[in-house]
């Protein structure tokens, strides 16, 4: 599978929370790809650009594509609930702490491994592999 990238999009007034945010998660999974931007340019392209799988968004108004497999829109104003979602599974956590957003990076790489794992184990015309193929 290749590399996790996650994307953390924070305003430059907020330019040390996101920085922290990006450092903790790339000391604490080393495996992820981590990029910060801002929101404007999370508009402007760096989503299609760095194509992440995991993005962490602290500007409300940004709206969920729902192309990514996991999405946290996260206030940084404390006591406001950020939003969550993970595939189909959606949350609202209050104040969700570094090894909360840890955890969501986790959901995100198993979502896409079974993802992975559904599409490999796919044989020809879309049988999955040990389905007969006179069955329905």
């Amino acid at each position: 599978m290749a590399r996790t990238r996650v994307l953390v999009a924070h305003e430059d007034e907020y330019r040390a929370y996101r920085e922290v945010i990006a450092a903790g998660i790339r000391a604490l999974r080393p495996h992820v790809v981590v990029a910060t931007c801002t929101p404007d340019e999370l508009a402007g392209g760096e989503l299609e650009r760095f194509g992440p799988q995991v993005v962490v968004c602290g500007r409300s108004g940004i709206a969920d594509p729902g192309d990514t497999p996991a999405w946290v829109a996260l206030p940084p104003e404390f006591g406001r609930p950020a939003r969550v979602r993970v595939g189909d599974r959606r949350r609202a956590p209050t104040n969700p702490t570094l090894e909360d957003l840890l955890g969501i990076i986790d959901e995100a790489e198993d979502l896409l491994r079974a993802r992975t794992g559904r599409v490999a184990s796919r044989g020809p015309r879309g049988r999955t592999k040990g389905d007969h193929p006179s069955s329905p």
